[in-house]
């Protein structure tokens, strides 16, 4: 990676010492917070009796795994094959792919069974009728459960959910691996005591319906939760019948993370960076070269996350390649900025904004490294 470009840092008044920066906007992960966030998740795992399966998909790329995982190579969460395709390559076993099978997608989820341990998702009859249609050796199979986010998953009251585990439980072709729910209601939260409503949602609506399968004579090997807020903080009485966690945004959390309540802006561990090209004292205005495309379109009501280098500042509006910064009150003290001025802005969402990049710059002890993380791309 050639670092030619620079940014001013300290007095932008003055020529200040030139810290080298390459193109902008560009996608930096500082490593130090994000080790730091995922040894925190380990240990809160283990506290809670728990192994941990984290998602990767915020990142998609085998460093931020095994920074995830403590260093094994074994036991996360992908949300595509791509994604499957990508870890098993890189030496990864134990891979579960956490979206509702489909028959397009069973040639590869094949082919992935045969090289490593491998699981796939249902929520529904017809999944597993595709299932059993495949020829394989057997599947290794996980229900999705509904814990009250309404989006995926089976109810877990239903007489439904119930006849679909007999059937995996009843066929040569399908073993049942286990139960999964995922607690995304809880982005609706605003502070710790809202999340934990919802921590004890999903801890009780999974650990009913595993307790409801063995009543009726079927083993449940894994009985997992997972979500970035509710796993920042679990239920204060904790995680009895629950053996997995699998959250995946809190290795670098974000500006949404913020405002939930997981984390604080010290815990957040990416940044976009992005130049000042324009400055229009006369619009009260700076222009600078992130767009949507650099950042994503989320967040527009929050401004799209925070300018942490300049928290006076905040993005207005983002165009494709463009974006207008303000100041959040006022008028723009426009002798404090110079063109070719670097903003770092933590992102409203870091699973969006990271993926409209090609690749993750590292920073270490408060400085670039010159080393980059390629991401997976594709579905």
């Amino acid at each position: 990676l050639k670092l030619q470009f620079l940014y001013f840092i300290g007095d932008s008044t003055k020529m200040a010492t030139p810290t080298p920066i390459p193109r902008t906007p560009c996608y930096v992960m500082d490593v130090d917070i994000a080790k730091r966030n995922a040894q925190r998740m380990l240990k809160r795992a283990e506290d809670a009796g728990c192994e941990l399966r984290p998602h990767v998909k915020t990142h998609k790329t085998v460093e931020g795994a095994l920074l995830q995982t403590g260093g094994r190579k074994s036991k996360i969460v992908v949300s595509t094959l791509k994604e499957a395709q990508h870890f098993a390559a890189g030496g990864f076993d134990d891979i579960l792919y956490a979206v509702p099978i489909t028959p397009d997608k069973l040639d590869e989820a094949a082919e992935l069974c045969c090289r490593i341990t491998f699981h796939v998702m249902v929520d529904n009859t017809q999944q597993l009728e595709a299932l059993l249609d495949h020829p394989h050796c057997k599947w290794s199979v996980f229900i999705m459960v509904d814990c009250g986010y309404h989006r995926d998953g089976v109810d877990p009251s239903s007489q439904s959910a119930l006849d679909l585990a007999k059937k995996i439980t009843q066929s040569d072709a399908t073993t049942l691996k286990g139960v999964y729910t995922h607690g995304g209601g809880s982005y609706d939260a605003r502070g710790k005591e809202e999340i934990l409503k919802y921590s004890v949602q999903e801890r009780d609506a999974v650990v009913e319906f595993s307790q409801r399968l063995q009543k009726a004579g079927i083993a449940v090997g894994t009985v997992g939760v997972g979500s970035t807020p509710t796993c920042s903080h679990v239920p204060e009485d904790g995680l009895e019948g629950v053996n997995e966690m699998h959250p995946g945004n809190y290795l670098t959390y974000d500006s949404m993370q913020c405002d939930i309540g997981s984390c604080t802006v010290e815990d957040v561990a990416v940044r976009v960076l992005t130049r000042i090209v324009g400055i229009y004292p006369e619009r009260n205005m700076l222009i600078v070269d992130m767009g949507w495309t650099g950042c994503s379109v989320q967040g527009a009501a929050t401004g799209y996350g925070r300018i942490t280098s300049h928290p006076e500042l905040k993005v207005k509006v983002l165009k494709q390649e463009a974006g207008e910064v303000v100041p959040k009150s006022g008028t723009l003290d426009h002798e404090k900025y110079r063109i070719g001025m670097v903003l770092e802005l933590a992102p409203h969402h870091s699973c969006a904004a990271a993926a409209l990049h090609s690749s993750v710059l590292i920073k270490q002890n408060g400085e670039l490294t010159g080393e980059k993380w390629v991401p997976c791309r594709g579905w």
